[in-house]
């Protein structure tokens, strides 16, 4: 998955051309993550998800953006009320338009994430894969010379079929991220 991760990254700094000329952020983010499918939530809740992000912009405003999160609960079974554990780690990329301002620049962006599932409980263990869209609005607020801070929203989706029934992992995040660009 680190290879995947790093290919990407070095794909991304080919395309956007030369490193120098363009505008390159890297971002450390942590969100309050709440799933929309109801059984998802009554088992585990939302809580905090981390990630990281690199970001290079290619014209006028329009950047590139490769990110990955990770989000880990417990929860019971709605049952037997037995351990249940929880993983989900989102990877992906995508578009992102930013308006530049002198103290603000908000941005709207949509993309496509790999996401790897695993739940592991008495019953068995599931580890699954799939992909999935997002879309996020926010705006950067500059700091200081390239010191940032990120406040977004977000939504994702990714449906995951198992063998009688289907579910969304996906959801609604809110948080900040602390960003510095080159």
């Amino acid at each position: 998955m680190m290879k995947k991760m790093i290919v990407m990254i070095v794909f991304l700094l080919l395309v956007s051309g030369s490193v120098a000329a363009a505008n390159v952020i890297l971002e450390f983010k942590i969100q309050y993550f709440s799933p929309v499918d109801e059984e998802f939530k009554d088992i585990y809740g939302g809580g905090l998800m981390y990630g990281g992000e690199v970001s290079i912009g290619v014209w006028k405003g329009l950047e590139l953006w490769f990110g990955g999160s990770y989000f880990s609960r417990e929860g019971e079974l709605t049952f037997t009320k037995e351990k249940t554990e929880l993983r989900i780690i989102p990877m992906g990329g995508g578009l992102r338009y930013r308006w530049q301002g002198r103290t603000l620049s908000p941005y709207t962006a949509v993309g496509l994430n790999h996401y790897q599932f695993k739940e592991t409980n008495s019953i068995g263990e599931v580890d699954i894969a799939e992909f999935g869209f997002m879309a996020a609005i926010g705006s950067y607020v500059k700091v200081t010379g390239g010191l940032l801070i990120d406040l977004f929203a977000n939504y994702s989706f990714c449906e995951l079929s198992l063998e009688d029934f289907g579910f969304n992992i996906g959801g609604f995040g809110a948080g900040i991220g602390i960003a510095y660009e080159f």
